[in-house]
């Protein structure tokens, strides 16, 4: 019986996936993939640095912008023990110039999340679920590698909503304004 759910998992969550996409053309488009020199590891930790900037703007319609000048950052492979879509999951963190604040870049499969831990609480839109091949519809990426470093650029080129958890009392959300680029880069190990 656990195998026939292993096997119908990925099916059921394919079609609650597309249905999803449709539905909410604002928040998913299709994946192509992540193009970078980290992608086939199971795991490992890699240290940077993160630069630009990040526009938010909270429930109350107040901008913040988020600066990020050779702010500390690290990538984290984490193996996924079953493998479904990924050999791991890839985290990549930040902190902002003063270190107050932190975001979560990921990705698996063919989809990818991002989170902003923003006045005491995470706010995050994850399309890592069921199928795996929806990525975010208005952040668009790309890797740039170089010799002992890959570089990845993070745009915002439309509003995007990260919302608060299910579990907190109130329910809130943030939005990621056009503008914000950030650059994550990552060194290699030797």
């Amino acid at each position: 019986m656990i195998q026939l759910r292993i096997l119908l998992a990925p099916l059921l969550a394919f079609i609650s996936l597309q249905c999803f996409a449709q539905q909410y053309p604002e928040y998913a488009i299709d994946g192509n993939g992540f193009k970078s020199i980290f992608q086939d590891l199971e795991s490992g930790n890699f240290n940077g640095t993160v630069n630009g900037i990040l526009i938010v703007k909270d429930s109350d319609n107040q901008k913040s912008l988020l600066d990020f000048q050779g702010s500390y950052a690290k990538l984290e492979i984490e193996k996924d023990e079953y493998e479904v879509y990924d050999l791991s999951y890839k985290n990549y963190i930040g902190k902002t110039t003063s270190g107050k604040t932190e975001i979560k870049y990921q990705t698996y499969g063919s989809a990818n999340s991002f989170g902003i831990d923003f006045k005491g609480e995470f706010y995050e839109l994850s399309l890592i679920d069921g199928a795996c091949d929806l990525i975010i519809n208005g952040l668009e990426y790309s890797y740039e590698p170089e010799k002992s470093t890959e570089y990845l650029i993070i745009r915002i080129n439309k509003e995007i909503e990260l919302k608060n958890s299910y579990k907190s009392k109130t329910r809130k959300s943030i939005k990621l304004l056009p503008n914000s680029t950030l650059i994550f880069a990552i060194k290699r190990n030797k």
